[in-house]
Order: C-alpha cells, then sequence, then structure tokens
C-alpha cells in the first residue's frame, strides 16, 4: 500500500501544480480564518483512498479499466455493491474484501472528498490529462467564504454548478458552509457527471447530476450558481454564453460566482454577451486571484447579482487583487477589508 501522508500535505500544493501551499498552512489561514478548524482525520483519507486505489489497480490488471472507470466502478461496488460491467470472480471478491475493512468506518464529507480528489490527480496522471481541470481547494474554501459573506441574512438550499466536472468545487463549497444543501449539476462527459454523482453519494449529500451540454439545461430557483470556466481557445465564447444562459436559472437578487480568466472581459467580439449579461444582472465584485496558483493562465472570481424587484447595484463596486496564500501578513490584511467590506454594507446584500 502506498503511503500517502506526503500526498496529503501538498495536496493543494499538487492541485495548483507549482504553489507552495501546505496543508498545515491551509488549515491555519481558510479553515480557521473562514469555517475554523476542520479535524480532519488523515488515516481516514490514506484509508479511504487505499480502498478504491487497489481496486482500481485490480481492475486496470484483470480486465484494462482505466484509472478514472476504476474509481468510478469502486465506487458504485461501494454504494450499491454492484458494478456497471460485468468482471472477473476474483475481482468482485476482492471488492467485497476491501469494502469489509472500511464499511465499519464514519468518514466525515471532506475526508472522503480529499481522498478521492488524491484519486482523481492519479488519474489524470494516467489519462495523460491536466490536473488544472480541477479547481484548488484554496478558491474552492475561498468561494465558500464569498457565498457565507454574501448570504449572511438568507439560507441556502441549492447550489448550481453549470460546468461540475468532477464535482470537486461544488462538494468543497457545501463542506465548508456545513448546512443542508442540495447539489446540481450538468456536465456532458459521461463519466465526470458518474464521479460526481457518486461523490455526492458517498458524503451524503443530496444532489442531482444531468448529462448533457450545459446550454441545454434550463432550471429555475437555484439559490447560488458556480462555476470554475475550464480554458478555452477560439472564438466559442463558453463563458459568456454559459453565464448568459444560466443567471435565468437563479432566485431573484440571487449570485452567480465564476471562476473566470483574467482577459475575460477582453475578448474580441464578447460585447454582445456582456450586453445580454448586463440586462440581466449587476456586476457586483471581481477579486484577482494571485498568480503563484496557476502556472499558465490567471484567473480571477467574478461576482454578478441578478436583477429583480428592490435589487440595486452597489454604489461601489467590490473590487480585490488577493495576495499569495504563503504571504500571510498581506493575506490578513486583504481579509480584514473584506470583513469590513460586507459588514458596512450587510443590508444591501440579501
Amino acid at each position: 500500500m502506498p503511503h500517502l501522508l506526503n500526498q496529503i500535505v501538498s495536496l493543494v500544493s499538487i492541485t495548483c501544480k507549482k504553489c507552495d501551499i501546505l496543508l498545515d498552512f491551509l488549515k491555519l489561514v481558510l479553515y480557521n480564518t473562514f469555517c475554523g478548524d476542520s479535524m480532519i482525520n488523515k488515516q481516514n483519507i490514506e484509508l479511504f483512498y487505499d480502498y478504491y486505489n487497489e481496486l482500481c489497480e485490480l481492475l486496470y490488471e484483470k480486465h484494462h479499466v482505466a484509472y478514472l472507470d476504476g474509481m468510478n466502478e469502486s465506487f458504485n461496488y461501494l454504494l450499491d455493491e454492484a458494478f456497471e460491467k460485468d468482471y472477473q470472480a476474483e475481482v468482485i471478491a476482492k471488492a467485497h474484501e476491501l469494502k469489509a475493512l472500511i464499511k465499519h468506518i464514519e468518514f466525515k464529507p471532506e475526508e472522503i472528498r480529499k481522498s478521492v480528489q488524491l484519486g482523481l490527480l492519479k488519474g489524470y496522471k494516467h489519462a495523460f490529462e491536466s490536473n488544472g481541470q480541477m479547481t484548488p481547494d484554496s478558491i474552492g474554501l475561498f468561494v465558500g467564504y464569498l457565498i457565507k459573506k454574501l448570504y449572511t441574512n438568507k439560507p441556502i438550499k441549492t447550489i448550481f454548478d453549470p460546468l461540475v466536472g468532477t464535482g470537486n468545487l461544488i462538494y468543497t463549497i457545501i463542506n465548508y458552509l456545513e448546512q443542508d444543501i442540495k447539489a446540481y449539476g450538468v456536465d456532458n462527459d459521461v463519466l465526470k457527471c458518474n464521479l460526481a454523482r457518486n461523490l455526492g453519494d458517498l458524503i451524503d449529500c443530496e444532489n442531482e447530476m444531468f448529462l448533457q451540454d450545459t446550454l441545454t439545461y434550463y432550471n429555475q430557483g437555484f439559490d447560488v450558481v458556480v462555476m470554475d470556466v475550464p480554458f478555452h481557445k477560439g472564438s466559442s465564447y463558453l463563458p459568456y454564453k454559459v453565464i448568459n444562459h444560466h443567471l435565468d436559472s437563479l432566485v431573484d437578487g440571487n449570485y452567480f460566482i465564476s471562476i473566470i480568466e483574467n482577459d475575460f472581459f477582453e475578448q474580441k467580439g464578447s460585447e454582445i454577451f456582456k450586453e445580454e449579461i448586463g440586462q440581466k444582472g449587476y456586476l457586483f465584485g471581481l477579486i484577482k486571484l494571485n498568480e503563484t496558483l496557476f502556472q499558465s493562465n490567471p484567473k480571477s472570481i467574478l461576482i454578478i447579482r441578478k436583477k429583480g424587484e428592490a435589487v440595486l447595484p452597489l454604489k461601489d463596486f467590490l473590487l480585490v487583487e488577493l495576495p499569495s496564500f504563503n504571504d500571510m501578513e498581506n493575506l490578513n490584511h486583504t481579509i480584514n477589508q473584506l470583513e469590513k467590506w460586507f459588514q458596512d454594507r450587510e443590508d444591501d446584500l440579501i
């Protein structure tokens, strides 16, 4: 069995590629600043990883199942004691044996999510795909912090991610908020959609994941919409189209929070989409993320508030440049500024 403590300690560094954030620092600055001590049991993270990792390797050895597909099958068996496909009796017997080793353990949602995240990183590497598709934990936690500040006086029952992927962003936020929230997501990749659904079930989060093109999905009444726009080339204007389409999904006066590339407002030919978005919502805030979080394609967090009766634009747009999470002094100073900004405008938010 591989020893994972070093991987766990550097989890955020892995997801952020070249940033040097350590888990202990993350707990100190992010968990303690935003939501208190998480009390994560690292041994449980390792035990859950050992369960599906060993089964994934056996599935690959006996049936040439790719690692990410093996993860999905491992979760299927853990949840329902059944696989999607037929496998050798040896594999089924081993799955039963491995499940017996952990079924008595009460895993916390964050322990499961972090363990699954390690497997996803390994799976992307095996598939020669970029792990940049996964939103870094530090950013997911910070988005959760923003949501808590924006919704101080209103409970959140639903969160929707129109580009949900494997669900890491939406479940990071939900675990952080520690509320009874239903997750909704859309993705056009069947494996990612299944992984997102299974992850929600594993952490006991009510969820609905839809396999389809996000621009063909339409629903209404969501309390929050969040998304991390994947890197895109060409003139598809995907971020603008998704925001414009899914602003309709929000409750009037509520917030759409999107992680965007820094050239979002500079794309040639995007003016028509910006105008359409402006008809539905107010630009509420823009938080530039520190470039140390990304090897390329620096990003920011865009906040849009959906228009509605008695919903007025703020006189002073929220504009912040977030320092490196390694720079504790400047980070604390920025967080204090944000705290004061939200406190002074609490009556104007929700």
